[in-house]
């Protein structure tokens, strides 16, 4: 049906569909594979938080959140409620073909080869391929409601750890390193530590999180998916409170990251109001007791040997050097998991651990052919007709950039509920406005239109499905 501006209406209230309003409390999903996507995706958002430090000590630890999550999605397989992606999985095996050949030829140079690095990258990577079934995609706004509610309560957790410290009132205790046996948490991180060195306070880590650094991080993905869907405003200061106090810039260079992309997206006028916030916010952060520490840290990239240097500038001439050297390892690499062990002998010989990150992995362990082949498959499984591009880009800059995130699924694995589940769902639009279709693409309910709402269209949704999962007899709009 039309309305009087050309464009389909949406149903109302009563759908079968169900509403689901941009912050607002998002609609029960009302198909069969709607239950299903949104039940595995919050087992997934609970695995990659809740269980991100635990492993199981099968001679090299396995991430317990990686097998929840694998788990769920043969789950959803079987159940019909994820689909395979075409596109996606041509990159994807053209991406292992590029790595595949690149580890053999690293080989026949007389590289080292880790068989378990490389069949790793294909486990962990695999999962990518896969989107959720197309009559379940209007669930996706109350998926980043989930994920925002949990995010929100491990912020309090973690200011309240901050906040205690300072207050003499408690003296940080690692509960879950103390409630399990050895050899069931990942060692090697910086769970534990504190604000500034010699300090007794420990950074917000909630506990659950590996580090205080990847806990930064989610909170900024919960914090740009509350900004995307204009969520509570509440919401978000619980989010950025606890971002102050994990005290790490990777958090907030995740948030420039999603910022810019929204004031591209959205224009001027969005960007003054979030930058006179942002002033205030910065403002009041360096009021208080760990404002002057986060400054301090901010010329970090430039000085040696310090965190930030580590992580985004010696990597990178580490990999200039190792070419400059040995010029063939440009094109094939130092084989898998020849990363780890040039991290491994910088310690072994300096103390200092040097943090290869997503991107500067790629290309030190396979050479510059496969890592572009691997980073267009990364970003056409994440990126390509995401749901929520900033969400999508900040994820991905993320990965390549600030973590190790290349084979550490129980933290890469949250951009599953929050991207690559849901491509071809088009929900954050421009400006602010609904988003627009293209052929293909589907739409995550936005609630029922109502004249006088700004948007100035109305927009359709799914027809509810089968009682098996599959589609009903109406057509797939935009399909």
């Amino acid at each position: 049906m039309l309305d009087p501006t050309g464009a389909l209406a949406a149903p109302s209230p009563s759908s079968p569909t169900g509403g689901a309003t941009r912050g607002g409390r998002p609609g029960q999903p009302r198909t069969a594979s709607g239950r299903r996507v949104l039940a595995g995706c919050t087992v997934i958002l609970l695995a990659v938080t809740v269980l991100q430090r635990l492993a199981l000590p099968l001679g090299s630890p396995v991430p317990v959140g990686m097998l929840v999550v694998l788990g769920v999605l043969g789950w959803l397989l079987l159940q019909r409620a994820v689909v395979e992606r075409a596109d996606a999985t041509r990159g994807f095996l053209l991406a292992v073909a590029g790595c595949a050949t690149a580890a053999v030829a690293a080989l026949l140079l007389g590289e080292l080869l880790s068989v378990q690095s490389l069949v790793l990258l294909l486990v962990v990577w695999c999962a990518f391929c896969f989107r959720a079934h197309p009559a379940a995609q209007h669930v996706y706004p109350r998926v980043l409601d989930r994920f925002e509610k949990i995010m929100v309560f491990f912020a309090v957790v973690g200011v309240a750890q901050v906040l205690s410290q300072f207050a003499g009132v408690w003296s940080y205790v690692d509960y879950v390193e103390e409630a399990l046996p050895p050899g069931f948490t990942f060692e090697g991180y910086n769970t534990s530590y504190p604000i500034q060195y010699g300090s007794s306070v420990i950074k917000a880590n909630a506990f659950v999180f590996l580090e205080p650094s990847l806990f930064s991080q989610f909170l900024a993905l919960a914090l740009l998916s509350c900004l995307v869907r204009r969520a509570r405003p509440w919401r978000v200061l619980a989010l950025a409170a606890a971002m102050v106090c994990a005290v790490a810039g990777t958090g907030m260079l995740l948030l420039a990251c999603g910022l810019v992309v929204l004031a591209v997206r959205r224009g001027g006028w969005w960007t003054a109001r979030v930058a006179a916030a942002g002033a205030v916010a910065v403002t009041a952060t360096l009021a208080t007791p760990l404002g002057e520490i986060i400054l301090s840290r901010t010329s970090e990239a430039t000085e040696r040997n310090s965190s930030g240097s580590l992580r985004f500038v010696q990597p990178f001439q580490y990999i200039e050097a190792t070419w400059a050297a040995k010029p063939s390892t440009a094109l094939t690499g130092l084989g898998p998991g020849g990363a780890d062990a040039a991290a491994d002998a910088v310690f072994a010989a300096t103390g200092l651990p040097l943090n290869f990150a997503g991107a500067p992995k790629l290309l030190l362990e396979y050479g510059v052919p496969a890592a572009l082949l691997f980073a267009a498959f990364a970003y056409l499984a994440i990126v390509r007709r995401a749901p929520s591009p900033t969400l999508a880009v900040g994820g991905l800059f993320a990965n390549s950039l600030l973590f190790a995130g290349l084979l550490q699924p129980q933290v890469l694995y949250v951009l599953l509920p929050l991207s690559a589940f849901f491509t071809g769902t088009r929900f954050e639009g421009r400006g602010g406005e609904p988003a627009r279709l293209a052929d293909g693409d589907v739409v995550a309910e936005v609630g029922p239109a109502v004249p006088g709402d700004g948007s100035g269209r109305l927009l359709p949704t799914l027809p509810a499905a089968s009682p098996d999962g599959g589609l009903g007899s109406r057509p797939v709009v935009g399909a």
